[in-house]
């Protein structure tokens, strides 16, 4: 239900932005003028508002649009907006129910967003966003696996590596399981935990059997060679096409 009232609240603002930008007033008309981008029609896949509000934290920048009532939040890479500055951006990935650690405030729906084009900078400084760019990978968003890399980690037992993990997931489902591994990739503050993706040289990427994913409230770095002991789950679904058909939950990481 709050997927399809955040849906609807999207289409809503979206529908009111367009109808604002149709009808904009004298100082909308002479700012366009000096900024034809904020004139232009608004690509399909894209929404466009005012900045309400704005916040920086952890990399990120949370960005509040609105159009009369309508309001939406909106977080990605860091970006330079000021209250006031009009905003262009792909609809995004929603979150419902968010509780960001950084900011250490909740958020009815967020949507994460691969970038924001300020319209309101110079032109020359007005970046480009296409609707299909990739969502951020904030601190609030699980990622998709990391690429494989030239990675080789001794197991901590012989044999008892992540392909082997992923060869015979279903005897090991629901059970704690004790694995090293290289942090290839690393999100912070995912929904709660830490999200680290780890491979140890085993599988490959073919195969989707090379790339662990672990939750964690540990911290770690891209890099660090880490022993992770927690329990394997199958099929987790975070909602919203995100989902892990193996994953590590609530495990202690150890760095060495």
């Amino acid at each position: 239900m709050k997927a399809l009232i955040s849906s609807v609240a999207l289409a809503i603002l979206t529908l009111g932005l367009t109808v604002t930008q149709t009808g904009c007033s004298k100082a909308d008309q002479e700012s366009a003028a000096v900024n034809p981008a904020l004139s232009a029609p608004i690509p399909e896949g894209m929404i466009r508002g005012t900045v309400l509000e704005t916040i920086d934290a952890a990399g990120y920048t949370y960005v509040q649009l609105g159009s009369g009532e309508s309001k939406i939040w909106l977080a990605g890479p860091k970006t330079t907006v000021a209250v006031g500055d009009v905003v262009q951006a792909p609809q995004g990935m929603p979150m419902t129910d968010f509780h960001s650690a950084a900011l250490n405030r909740d958020f009815e729906v967020v949507y994460f967003v691969g970038g924001m084009q300020n319209l309101s900078a110079a032109p020359a400084a007005q970046a480009p966003v296409a609707a299909d760019a990739p969502v951020a990978q904030s601190p609030n968003t699980a990622a998709p696996s990391a690429a494989v890399e030239e990675v080789a980690v001794e197991a901590v037992e012989a044999g008892k590596n992540i392909a082997e993990l992923f060869a015979n997931k279903d005897a090991y489902a629901d059970k704690e399981v004790t694995l090293r591994g290289k942090v290839v990739k690393y999100n912070a503050d995912v929904m709660g935990a830490n999200f680290i993706h780890i491979q140890d040289g085993s599988g490959n990427a073919a195969d989707k059997n090379h790339d662990l994913t672990v939750t964690s409230k540990s911290a770690a770095a891209v890099g660090d060679v880490v022993v992770v002991k927690g329990k394997l789950v199958l099929e987790k679904d975070f909602g919203a096409g995100y989902s892990y058909p193996v994953i590590v939950e609530d495990a202690e990481v150890t760095v060495e």
